[in-house]
């Protein structure tokens, strides 16, 4: 049986399918250039860093993009995405990914993690953690990671996370402390009419496409339906990729991507 991405690549004459992946290189809008350039800091100097945004608007990217320029003998970064994590689960999370055997007390293993980068920071290898999903912590927990960070003053932090991280969590008084320590507030969001047609351009150059496969009518319709947000460019364009391989049709126009947007809660 023939693979259906084989398959729509075939029709489309691509040598791959476009929006299901992240590309090796970035699409380098103005806001992602500007956000890049101030998170690379935070990996050369101790601070804490926050960056918010809505569902699927690149903040994993950035971080990734940002993370994948390092070189892994000079730094480690400590990548972790947990929903609503207790104490004890985000230290011993952290201490597996640095390959520790976690202590079964959760302060003992926050020690193990403080020696740890302390040990890595004298052989001359900077330290990083980041934490994704953060407007999931409580605030208890937030605060449990300001005193950590004060003892350990040996590595930053990145926390990553929806808007209300920063509207709501990090704007109560038990929080505040937290809020005095960080240096850096990044903000993703939407990309404009423009950044969005040349994202999707950027999507089907990297599929190799030869042809103009979507019609020029429907990027105002994409913007409208995506607001901008790269995930759901993606799911729009490939749910339109689907519909036209169906349909055995080769350029894709507004009505297709209306009947998508039908079918597809972006909510």
């Amino acid at each position: 049986m023939t693979n259906i991405n084989t398959a729509i690549a075939e029709h489309f004459r691509l040598k791959k399918i476009p929006f299901l992946e992240r590309n090796k290189v970035a699409f380098k809008s103005g806001l992602f250039e500007e956000n890049i350039m101030f998170l690379s800091t935070v990996f050369n100097s101790r601070q804490i860093a926050v960056v918010t945004g809505p569902s699927g608007s690149g903040k994993s990217s950035l971080i990734f993009y940002a993370v994948n320029e390092l070189d892994p003998a000079e730094y480690r970064v400590v990548h972790l995405e947990l929903s609503k994590p207790t104490k004890k689960t985000l230290y011993k999370a952290l201490a597996v990914k640095m390959g520790l055997k976690p202590a079964f007390l959760a302060d003992d293993i926050r020690l193990q993690i403080i020696d740890f980068f302390h040990e890595e920071n004298a052989q001359g290898k900077f330290n990083c953690v980041v934490i994704d999903e953060a407007h999931s912590l409580s605030i208890e927990l937030i605060d449990e990671l300001r005193s950590f960070y004060d003892e350990g003053a040996n590595f930053s932090l990145i926390l990553a996370g929806l808007p209300q991280l920063l509207n709501r969590s990090l704007n109560l008084s038990m929080t505040i402390p937290m809020k005095q320590r960080i240096s850096l507030f990044l903000e993703c969001s939407g990309l404009s009419l423009s950044e969005t047609k040349d994202y999707v351009g950027y999507q089907l150059d990297d599929a190799a496409s030869q042809n103009d496969i979507i019609d020029e009518k429907c990027f105002p319709l994409i913007h409208s339906m995506t607001s901008g947000i790269p995930r759901k460019i993606n799911q729009a364009c490939y749910g339109a990729l689907l519909e036209c391989f169906k349909t055995k049709k080769s350029i894709i126009t507004e009505d297709v991507f209306k009947k998508v947007n039908d079918k597809i809660s972006y909510t």
